[in-house]
């Protein structure tokens, strides 16, 4: 053990337990303990047709999906409230720790079975923060999580076309309806002829009910041609 682990020793986020050097060199991952890391909710979702994610955005209609241009989507992880995942996605977001979002976008790269699902794209855009939001956080963790799906897949990420023109309330402090009412209009697209028939795949983190992602999808009917995708870490259960 190093004097600085002695002082400041790495705990995994999932279990409390200590992270060895021994561990990092073996794993190549500095904060979580490779039996966490291996027990990930991970859903599948890359090889599930109309899975959750997808369901949630159409509302389980087939002609909702031709409308907003959806071709496929797909979340990495479940997240469930009280468990682990929710101090993770909560620390990302919020304890300055957007790395944790990149090194999960670099896993699901690896871990999903079905290529297809990012190697088909032109162009990754995350979800935006209103400027205001972004102010005040300092960082976007879903566009921290789009480096880490580019890093690996070499696919371009685009951060200047979609904007969020309203800073709306925390959608988690929305009731059901006002879920839906509190992200419309929120989002708009700059020169969406400069992505015209363009493979898009779009960057969330986290997707409860899915109305914050329809908002963005709705918005993005502009542009022309497109066949969208929507990839989130995490999706609600």
């Amino acid at each position: 053990m190093s004097l600085f682990d002695l002082f400041y020793p790495r705990t995994c986020p999932f279990c409390g337990g200590y992270i060895s050097d021994r561990q990092i060199a073996a794993e190549h991952i500095e904060w979580i303990c490779p039996k966490c890391w291996s027990r990930l909710p991970r859903t599948e979702q890359d090889i599930k047709a109309e899975n959750s994610t997808e369901m949630a955005l159409t509302v389980g209609k087939t002609s909702e999906k031709k409308r907003l241009h959806l071709s496929r989507a797909g979340a990495y992880l479940f997240y469930e409230k009280g468990h682990a995942i929710q101090r993770v996605i909560h620390r990302m977001k919020y304890s300055d720790l957007p790395e944790w979002g990149m090194e999960l976008g670099r896993q699901a790269v690896l871990d999903w079975r079905d290529e297809t699902f990012f190697g088909e794209m032109d162009v990754i855009i995350p979800i935006p923060l209103h400027p205001r939001r972004m102010h005040e956080r300092g960082y976007n963790q879903s566009e921290y999580i789009a480096r880490g799906i580019s890093e690996f897949t070499g696919i371009p990420i685009d951060t200047s076309h979609l904007t969020r023109v309203r800073n709306t309330p925390k959608q988690a402090l929305q009731d059901g309806e006002g879920r839906k009412t509190n992200v419309e209009g929120a989002f708009a697209v700059n020169h969406p002829e400069q992505l015209y028939h363009k493979r898009i795949l779009v960057v969330d983190d986290l997707i409860t009910t899915g109305e914050t992602m329809r908002a963005c999808l709705q918005a993005m009917r502009v542009i022309r041609g497109a066949q969208i995708s929507v990839f989130a870490l995490c999706k609600a259960q």
